[in-house]
């Protein structure tokens, strides 16, 4: 991340760099390798013990392509670095289902990550084109590093916060209740999980390209925020309105636990998106300290609004988490972030409240049009009431100037890279 930061950076620093990560990736598999035999006897399974070995091996081979990995996504290559996930990833399960086929039982699961891993370094090598030169003093490569231990330890918290929830969720409400927050979790995260990251990538380096210009950098944050918004508000709220739908549809009529959970889940899902992004802008800027003090913060708040909510058993759990955060975390995070990035609270507001007008628009009309309209069948309802929704969503949209420009810009940028690609071919 300090290398796709910095506005100019030399071949010392990327070496120094490489080096470090290499030496950290070593110490981690040497980590992993000598607790194995413990985590074998806390799972009283010795065969755990050569497999958590052999896993560790995926720290020594990752951290040998992070720094070619970081100057693809410097030079906004992201089209080879889609070609390597794919490959990657597909020489991975070609190998895996190899060794299940060969005989090698649970190997299987084994080989699989470690030749994706090995696949995705060989990949990364041969697409940069660069080669490390030997540890040189005098770089400046410290303030990196300080840089990068900040940017852990806020990752880091962000972890514990993640899995703070379900954990208060089991130990609470017990295994039931954790399958199902499991599952509902899983579905209300497919749209963020897989759109999010390539997007976030490429935010992530524009925004560094114009981090010492305010005026730009302010341009930017607020376009990018204002299109980001418009469009999680409609899949999230919409979401939550057909939970019962998309519930059965992908659990079965068996899970109807999950609804109540699935629909909370769905309304604190546009909060991920966002915060995200303010993220994203404070690490683009350089300031990694921010974002770790705003961690913090957030992982305290959570852990009070969780101890509140569990007077409520798990739904209250889950209740606590999203509500905290769609009226305490996210507005909360925006008035830190905008202490650190040329954007006013006052700016951050509207460009969330016109999309949140129309998103309430659509949410009410669907509800009002599913008391009216009985389907039994959770395929058709939901064929029928995305098209209503979309249609509502993008009438409503058009009436309000601010989302009206967005959703040109939007469609503006999707003709480009439509006929850009027709050129190409």
């Amino acid at each position: 991340m300090a290398t796709i930061q910095r506005d100019q950076i030399t071949d010392a620093q990327v070496s120094n760099l490489f080096w470090v990560n290499g030496a950290l990736g070593a110490s981690l598999c040497l980590l992993g390798i000598l607790i194995s035999p413990l985590v074998a006897s806390i799972y009283d399974e010795p065969r755990l013990t050569l497999v958590m070995a052999a896993m560790s091996l995926t720290f020594l081979i990752g951290g040998l392509s992070v720094q070619h990995d970081a100057l693809l996504r410097r030079q906004m290559r992201f089209k080879a670095i889609s070609i390597i996930d794919i490959v990657s990833m597909a020489a991975g399960i070609v190998a895996g289902i190899a060794a299940a086929l060969g005989g090698l039982q649970y190997w299987a699961l084994v080989i699989s990550p470690i030749t994706t891993f090995a696949t995705k370094t060989v990949m990364r090598w041969f697409s940069a084109r660069w080669l490390p030169s030997m540890m040189s003093r005098g770089s400046g490569v410290r303030p990196m590093l300080g840089f990068g231990a900040n940017l852990t330890g806020a990752n880091f918290i962000g972890y514990v916060a993640t899995n703070l929830t379900p954990f208060a969720v089991g130990y609470i409400g017990g295994a039931q209740s954790l399958g199902l927050f499991n599952r509902a979790n899983m579905l209300t995260s497919i749209p963020s999980s897989q759109m999010l990251p390539p997007v976030m990538n490429v935010v992530q380096t524009t925004l560094a390209r114009v981090a010492n210009d305010p005026a730009r950098l302010r341009n930017t944050i607020t376009s990018i925020m204002g299109k980001l918004v418009l469009g999680t508000m409609f899949v999230t709220l919409t979401m939550a309105v057909l939970a019962d739908w998309i519930v059965h549809l992908f659990l079965g009529s068996g899970w109807d636990g999950a609804v109540s959970i699935f629909r909370m889940l769905a309304v604190f899902s546009l909060v991920e998106p966002i915060a995200g992004f303010l993220a994203v802008s404070l690490v683009s800027i350089g300031n990694a300290k921010a974002l770790l003090r705003w961690k913090s913060i957030t992982l305290s708040i959570l852990i009070v609004s969780i101890g509140i909510g569990s007077f409520w058993g798990a739904s209250g759990v889950v209740a606590a988490y999203a509500l905290s955060g769609v009226f305490i975390r996210l507005p909360g995070f925006l008035f830190y972030a905008s202490r650190f990035l040329p954007v006013t609270f006052g700016e951050f507001s509207k460009a969330l409240l016109p999309s949140a007008i129309c998103a309430t628009g659509t949410v009410a009309t669907l509800y009002a049009l599913r008391e009216s309209l009985y389907i039994e069948s959770p395929i058709v309802g939901l064929s029928v009431f995305m098209v209503l929704a979309a249609v509502i969503y993008t009438m409503l949209s058009t009436l309000i100037r601010p989302t009206r420009r967005e959703l040109l810009e939007i469609i503006g940028l999707l003709k480009l890279l439509t006929s850009r690609k027709l050129a190409s071919k």
